[in-house]
């Protein structure tokens, strides 16, 4: 159950910006901009728990809050979630065993992401990606390919792959 205090992402297409949009600015910051404002502290506040984060963890919380601006959610939000998992961690112990960065991930996804959003890194049969633009349905989307990057391309939804920290942890273990 979502809390009052959690701001709603925006799922329909015409309720998103325009990607070309993120360049000159919304509300006076570009969305680079508030990633770059919004990354550092996050992580702060993850390192308050005393936990080092890897590289790879950092990408993926740097990836996530980028998703997560893009679909309009509030830094104010972000911030608190970050300091509610590490509260929980020194209050109760909560995410032993498992990477705040990861948890931090998880939390916003369940939060504002659980279907694919705009801004957020997959993997394609094509190869790796950005998401652009989702179709209204939600079937189908734009995709920037890594490779390619003066190309987007329209690929059915089903065949979009988001990265799974967990397994990518796995795996480099």
């Amino acid at each position: 159950m979502r809390q009052n205090w959690l701001s709603v992402p925006r799922r329909r297409e015409e309720e998103r910006l325009d990607p070309h949009v993120y360049k000159r600015g919304v509300n006076g910051l570009t969305v680079e901009k508030a990633v770059e404002r919004t990354y550092p502290r996050v992580m702060k506040i993850l390192a308050r728990s005393g936990e080092e984060h890897s590289a790879f963890e950092g990408q993926l919380v740097r990836q996530t809050i980028r998703a997560c601006l893009i679909s309009q959610v509030s830094r104010a939000n972000l911030y608190r979630i970050a300091g509610i998992l590490v509260a929980d961690r020194r209050d109760e112990g909560a995410h032993l065993g498992r990477s705040l960065a990861l948890a931090y991930v998880a939390s916003l996804r369940e939060a504002f992401l659980s279907d694919l959003s705009v801004g957020e890194q997959i993997t394609s049969p094509l190869g790796p990606g950005e998401v652009r633009y989702i179709s209204g349905r939600g079937d189908r989307a734009v995709v920037k390919l890594d490779e390619e990057p003066d190309n987007e391309i329209w690929l059915p939804v089903i065949q979009l792959f988001r990265l799974n920290p967990e397994d990518t942890a796995r795996r480099a273990s």
